[in-house]
């Protein structure tokens, strides 16, 4: 990736942390860090009284990812370069920065320790005009930045890294009715069912608005896009995850919804996940329309004419300040999750979290996470924009999950004593309370039997699944499945929903009896095991779950050998989680709000920098929804960018 991060966490780290319930919170802080060492900046006197904090080098605390570290990086030019510079396909985390060393009366201030004051910058070596700035090149900014382009105006696109060392990790893409779905045979989606689900699930906090343009327009925005990326690309590296769907499947699961719609860019010889690289043909595209970006430009602060925005001023690799006037300035700089500071500051549930495990909720140091440095979202409070209310939940946050098997699903989940303790098909890819609270070392044990395929044909299309429509990994499970191997070494399985080659153990018995010595049950646990076993199968049989209320399409019965179990013990602290979705308040034209909810003249939002998409936990009814929310958010911030310029 061309860093020289201290610490480097990535996505498989986390979903095997979560997977297994091993990841603890300490253990996160310790690895969240994504950038090189920046040493904290040394607080003066606090001023708690007044509601302000002490003097602290906030520019000290701004990301130098793929900022000029590796001078010996290189753009990629062909699949096969970027294949060769990904190596084993680990997508990481990057963009991220180290604490300032703020001291605990600091915090929960109305001006936070780590916003300060709005830095003024003299130097500015020289300045540029242009109709539209956007400010990041990830999904939401290089989405904006095409569409406006396209619409006639003179458009900017900056990003804080180089151009030879831009990397992202997004990969998951869920966006409902795309062409590359229907031309398939995947039934049309009712977008409004899909709405509503959103909404249903946020409880009503998230911004309606944006919640119904993600449901009922990602489909048109990925279609648009796909225009923009070379055929051969989208012919070889776009997977569209469940086109074929799961033949069992009703739609609903436990009365919650979820529908095929997600795109992987994938190779297939490698598995990597080819998007960052093929995000560069977007890039392309916009440079072709006319476009101009700005390589290594770090958003430092945004230039007001009264409370209208005008612009911004950024800092080069080389330390050089520039400013570029603008008409509209769109900031999609991402989310805070890389900046210790303001996760602890912002992040409620994961500082409550951290605390109900007795850690200490004043450390940065207590919770960790990835994403980005929240520099976006200071520039856009220090221009009167405010943050979205709480609860403020991590991407995934929290997880202390059971176990699941290399291919996805949700199984048959037996504790520590050897009992069934929870409807298994209840969980979703978010926080899970129930298990956050379990103590460290308890054995989860997932089980199934020879039918584990027709199992996951009832499932449905969130993260709980095997993507069936991925025939070339299908058909490596399926072998490596056949080929079981039975005792306490265990067997590889393909992992299935990561990226690079990657396997999982799985173990195998001839009897219940064997299976429960290998997964670690001995004596009473034993003896519950084998009885609980028989319970659920009765269970089956009647056709509802008296016991834990398993929706009725997956009460399958473990009978038929060989029998498989996945298994691990708890680590005590839950995860800290992925990126964070809480973020800056906007209207439903992708505006920011001052505190009196009224929007700043010139400043739009988009991606990560937008609040209001969750509410109250990111959830997926199809997997890979921030990505998909994050890329429609551009291209409709683009639009009432556009209609303002017009106006």
């Amino acid at each position: 990736m061309g860093t020289t991060s201290k610490h480097s966490w990535s996505r498989r780290d986390f979903l095997k942390g979560a997977a297994a319930g091993t990841m603890s919170v300490a253990a996160l802080g310790a690895l969240g860090g994504c950038s090189p060492q920046q040493s904290a900046s040394t607080a003066s006197a606090a001023a708690a009284d007044s509601g302000e904090a002490g003097t602290y080098d906030v520019m000290q605390e701004l990301s130098t990812f793929n900022r000029g570290q590796n001078a010996s990086a290189k753009a990629p030019t062909t699949p096969e370069e970027y294949i060769a510079l990904k190596g084993d396909g680990v997508l990481s985390a990057g963009g991220g920065c180290e604490q300032l060393g703020i001291k605990p009366a600091d915090f929960m201030l109305n001006k936070p320790a780590w916003l300060g004051d709005a830095p003024v910058v003299s130097d500015i070596a020289d300045t540029e005009d242009c109709d539209v700035l956007v400010i990041g090149a990830g999904n939401a900014g290089t989405v904006a930045a095409l569409r406006c382009q396209e619409e006639g105006a003179n458009v900017f696109l900056a990003d804080m890294q180089t151009y030879d060392e831009y990397d992202e990790y997004a990969c998951d893409m869920a966006c409902y009715n795309s062409k590359l779905f229907l031309d398939k045979g995947t039934p049309e989606i009712d977008t409004t069912e899909v709405f509503n689900e959103y909404m249903r699930l946020s409880r009503g906090h998230a911004h309606q608005k944006i919640v119904r343009d993600y449901a009922m327009r990602s489909g048109e925005m990925l279609d648009w896009m796909v225009g923009h990326i070379p055929a051969e690309y989208v012919e070889k590296y776009a997977k569209t995850s469940n086109y074929k769907g799961n033949d069992n499947f009703n739609g609903e699961c436990c009365g919650q919804r979820s529908w095929p719609a997600m795109t992987q860019w994938r190779d297939e010889e490698s598995n990597i996940n080819m998007w960052p690289f093929v995000i560069r043909s977007v890039h392309a595209a916009f440079e072709e329309a006319g476009g101009t970006i700005k390589w290594g430009y770090q958003g430092v602060v945004l230039v007001q004419d009264g409370d209208a925005v005008t612009g911004a001023v950024f800092q080069d690799v080389d330390g050089a300040y520039h400013q570029i006037n603008a008409k509209a300035v769109v900031v999609a700089a991402g989310d805070f999750g890389g900046n210790p500071d303001m996760r602890l500051d912002l992040s409620d549930q994961m500082r409550n979290l951290a605390w109900s495990y007795g850690n200490d909720r004043t450390d940065a140091t207590s919770i960790g996470g990835m994403g980005r440095d929240g520099s976006g979202i200071r520039m856009c409070m220090w221009a009167g924009g405010t943050m979205e209310g709480g609860p403020r939940a991590g991407q995934a946050a929290g997880i202390n999950g059971v176990p699941g098997f290399a291919f996805g699903g949700a199984w048959p989940c037996f504790g520590n004593d050897g009992k069934r303790f929870m409807n298994e098909t209840m969980v979703k890819h978010g926080s899970n309370g129930y298990l956050d609270m379990l103590p460290e070392g308890q054995l989860l044990v997932n089980v199934t039997d020879a039918n584990w395929e027709e199992y996951l044909s009832h499932q449905g299309y969130g993260h709980e699944t095997m993507d069936r429509s991925s025939d070339y990994m299908v058909e490596e499970v399926r072998e490596n499945m056949a080929n079981y191997k039975t005792g306490k070494d265990g067997f590889d399985v393909r992992a299935f929903s990561r990226f690079g080659k990657e396997y999982s153990t799985v173990y195998a018995a001839d009897t219940l009896e064997e299976l429960a010595e290998i997964v670690g049950y001995t004596g009473e646990a034993k003896t519950n095991f084998l009885a609980e076993v028989e319970r659920y199968n009765e269970l089956c049989a009647k056709g509802h779950d008296d016991d834990w209320g398993c929706d009725p399409q997956n009460l399958l019965p473990i009978k038929d050998a060989p029998f498989f179990a996945s298994f691990g013990t708890t680590g005590g602290n839950p995860s800290g989680g992925l990126c964070q979705h809480a973020a800056i308040c906007t209207d439903g034209r992708y505006q920011v709000l001052t505190g009196e909810k009224q929007p700043i003249a010139g400043l739009y939002a988009a991606g990560n920098t937008c609040g209001q998409r969750y509410g109250i936990q990111y959830a997926t009814p199809t997997a890979g929804n921030s990505c998909g929310s994050a890329l429609t958010s551009g291209y409709c911030a683009a639009e009432s960018v556009i209609e303002d310029l017009k106006a």
